[in-house]
């Protein structure tokens, strides 16, 4: 939990290259960090910004290296009150030697550990009202909540039949819901995860924010699901300069037409650095850039506006250099 909370619901995107580190901030001051990588750059974030040494919600979206590698630090300079990991009974969910290292920290320290196959919720401020004297507790319906979605035994079992299974398919996503705001999180999720997200009803609501799935892979990125959604942002994190060439071709002919759009906005976390989200009770909300480098130290003071007109990133240079990519 962090001191002094403002009543506002923030949501910090870590420019982390290639890899995905969230930060939640509840209007009561919960903390929830979704992915957690590059441990220097995180633990002095949530420092910076005032965390009492609790963080009360750890998810790990599936035990990829560039998606967990600072949970081990994070819980052992930090108690962790509640954590959510990609089913732990696959030999792919059990990850390597240091995820499961970070399960152990996670069970020493007592944490409240759930290996999630299926459909959660979860709410940082609490779920009820306070009752006037003599009335009854009620379910608060202006609370933000968590809903997360993991993959279902059933999805697992489907994937290894075809034999096109992969640890990306263990991806859990998630969706911040405060009154009219959403925002969905997709980590790694590839297509047959969307399908999940489709039988579950959860692309029937439209959100404001999308983080882009697999830092911009084909696998993760069509058209439709953008269009579906219809966010007004749209976040990549990734660096398109690095080893694994993402945004590849595909999908920045996606991004670039979607950015393209009057009113929407692609952009990626290479070029604008750590993105602060801050939604009011009324849904409104903005977004800020820190401009900082993937292991560079977050400066809170060097905020300046993230709109469609500020959008650092170039997705026609983007594109342009991916089309020569193909030249023999």
């Amino acid at each position: 939990m962090i001191a002094n909370p403002d009543g506002n619901l923030h949501v910090y995107m870590l420019n982390v290259g290639q890899g995905d580190t969230s930060i939640i901030v509840s209007p009561q001051g919960k903390v929830i960090v979704i992915d957690a990588t590059q441990p220097d750059k995180l633990i002095r974030l949530l420092d910076d910004l005032g965390l009492d040494g609790n963080v009360e919600h750890l998810i790990i979206t599936h035990p990829h290296d560039d998606h967990f590698r600072g949970g081990n630090r994070l819980v052992k300079e930090n108690t962790v009150l509640e954590a959510t990991l990609a089913p732990f009974w696959h030999e792919f969910g059990m990850g390597p030697p240091t995820y499961r290292k970070l399960v152990e920290r996670l069970a020493n320290q007592k944490t409240k550990t759930t290996f999630l196959a299926g459909y959660s919720r979860w709410y940082p401020d609490g779920t009820l009202t306070s009752p006037a004297p003599g009335g009854a507790v009620e379910v608060d319906p202006n609370a933000p909540y968590l809903e997360i979605l993991g993959p279902t035994n059933g999805l697992v079992r489907m994937l290894e039949d075809a034999k096109i299974f992969n640890a990306n398919h263990l991806t859990i996503m998630t969706r911040l819901t405060w009154g009219r705001f959403r925002m969905i999180s997709t980590g790694d999720a590839q297509m047959e995860n969307w399908g999940h997200f489709d039988n579950e009803r959860l692309m029937e609501d439209k959100c404001q924010v999308l983080r882009a799935a697999h830092h911009g892979s084909p696998n993760g990125t069509q058209w439709e699901r953008l269009n579906r959604l219809g966010s007004s942002k749209v976040i990549v994190s990734s660096d398109p300069g690095g080893g694994h060439h993402l945004p590849d071709l595909t999908a920045t002919a996606i991004f670039a037409k979607y950015d393209s759009v009057d009113h929407q906005m692609a952009t990626v976390t290479r070029d604008t650095g750590t993105i602060h989200l801050r939604v009011r009770a009324s849904g409104a909300h903005s977004l800020e850039s820190y401009g900082d480098g993937s292991s560079e130290k977050v400066d809170l003071s060097a905020g300046v506006p993230l709109t469609e007109t500020s959008n650092p990133t170039d997705w026609t240079a983007l594109l342009e250099s991916r089309v020569a990519g193909l030249s023999p």
